[in-house]
Order: structure tokens, then C-alpha cells, then sequence
């Protein structure tokens, strides 16, 4: 799975919106979306946070568990 899937499947299992990731990363929910919908990705430093805010690894979010 790509990164914008496994974004949306964490989401979903941490029951969390785009909005309230936005929040707790300190940017828009506009970036999110983009994130989700696969326009853009974060950066490293973005991606390990919202690693520790969804209690997922680098490597599964990027997809290298599949």
C-alpha cells in the first residue's frame, strides 16, 4: 500500500480527523489532505512525528511492512 493509504488507514484506526492531526502537528488540515489525496508527502521530521502521534513506524506508513 502507498503512503497516502496507509495514512488514511491510521487515521482511521486512531479514530482521528485530518483536522485534529493538523492540530497536534501544528499545520493546516489543507496540508493533510494533501497528504491523504497523495498530492504531496511530508518531510522526515514531519513523518516521525505523526509516527508518534498515531503509534505507527516510519516503515509501515511508507508501506515497507507489506
Amino acid at each position: 500500500m502507498s503512503f497516502k493509504e496507509n495514512l488514511k488507514a491510521a487515521l482511521q484506526n486512531n479514530n482521528m480527523s485530518q483536522m485534529q492531526l493538523s492540530e497536534k502537528l501544528g499545520t493546516t488540515q489543507q496540508t493533510v489532505s494533501r497528504w491523504v489525496n497523495g498530492i504531496n508527502e511530508p518531510d522526515l521530521s514531519t513523518l516521525i512525528e505523526i509516527c508518534k502521534i498515531l503509534n505507527e513506524t516510519p516503515d509501515s506508513l511508507l508501506g515497507f511492512d507489506d
